[in-house]
């Protein structure tokens, strides 16, 4: 379990970076960031039936879907008035991350051991603190989530705080959920609107 759990959380700090630099323009950066640790961020060729559905999303949040980070499958989306980030990955393997896990006690112990071997390779955290479990509605079922603060020193955006969650999809596998921002802008009320019009 270490193991695949060490997978998605090299996936969400990938995805911090991503945000932090996509954010100041420095996609080169990015690019060069990623391919060195073997992170590849790529737009996949639509194949498969879309993770989940969509269509209820409206003009005010950029949606990128079909993209694979670390070969699990994502979709983006921004809330435009305020940078909020919305993410879903569909892990390739379902049992990286489960409900169970994150309603689990020990859920600060185990991103501390993953951030702490993983924390040089890609972005250098100075802190990474879960502040709260809770749970909310969106994609048809109660998600549990915790609230999760980062401090980073080698980001241009040094703080950043969200939600970490998992959903169940239909055909039963697991799907990651994410909500992020900068420190002090981060908001539930806009988690709440968006994953409560995904189905």
């Amino acid at each position: 379990m270490k193991g695949c759990f060490s997978i998605i959380i090299k996936t969400v700090i990938a995805v911090l970076v991503f945000f932090g630099l996509v954010h100041l323009g420095v996609v080169d950066f990015i690019k060069e960031k990623l391919s060195e640790h073997n992170l590849g961020f790529q737009q996949e060729i639509k194949s498969e039936k879309e993770i989940v559905d969509l269509s209820q999303i409206d003009d005010e949040y950029a949606v990128d879907k079909d993209l694979k980070v670390l070969k699990n499958r994502m979709i983006i989306a921004e809330h435009k008035a305020t940078g909020q980030k919305m993410i879903m990955i569909e892990p390739s393997n379902g049992s990286i991350l489960t409900k169970e896990d994150i309603t689990a006690d020990n859920i600060q112990q185990k991103i501390n051991e993953i951030v702490n071997k993983y924390k040089y390779k890609v972005v250098k955290f100075d802190k990474v603190e879960v502040t709260k479990h809770g749970s909310f509605e969106g994609i048809n079922q109660e998600i549990p989530y915790v609230k999760v603060n980062a401090e980073i020193s080698n980001l241009p955006i040094k703080g950043y705080e969200g939600i970490l969650g998992v959903a169940e999809l239909e055909n039963g596998k697991n799907l990651i959920v994410l909500s992020v921002n900068q420190s002090g802008k981060y908001s539930q009320i806009i988690t709440d609107a968006f994953y409560g019009k995904v189905e």
